[in-house]
């Protein structure tokens, strides 16, 4: 007779924790723009941006710059030339805007004109070519 009184508001909590749960999640995977780096002529941004649970892992003050991250370049009429991780965020200060496109170094190297971007896999053993749709 007990458990038969806790099931209805144990079936009514977990259809509330676990839609709530998964919005929760969603939110912290979502991106948060970090910094927008023009190119000089203005005709491309590199856009640097982190996940929102990067921001609840410990760190000490002045470090905020040490989170993982992604960097993608887009031209003014917002297409895409590729997007990377970059391990730190503060890396994006490396970003070279070249004749050819851009070149962040040691991690990545864009070609505007052939819409292809290069970088190295994971564990620095092959190069990587992919074009950006």
């Amino acid at each position: 007779m007990k458990l038969r009184r806790w099931k209805r508001p144990l079936l009514i909590a977990s259809c509330l924790v676990v839609p709530m749960a998964g919005a929760v999640a969603i939110w912290l995977l979502q991106e948060v723009e970090y910094e927008r780096i023009s190119s000089p002529d203005g005709g491309y941004t590199a856009i640097v941006t982190y996940r929102r649970i990067e921001a609840f892992r410990p760190s000490i003050p002045g470090q905020s710059g040490e989170k993982a991250g992604f960097i993608r370049i887009k031209d003014m009429a917002e297409r895409n030339y590729g997007k990377i991780g970059i391990p730190m965020v503060w890396m994006s200060r490396d970003l070279e805007w070249t004749d050819l496109g851009a070149s962040l170094k040691l991690i990545c190297e864009w070609n505007f004109a052939k819409r292809e971007y290069r970088f190295c896999n994971e564990s620095q053993t092959e190069e990587m070519v992919k074009y950006a749709k």
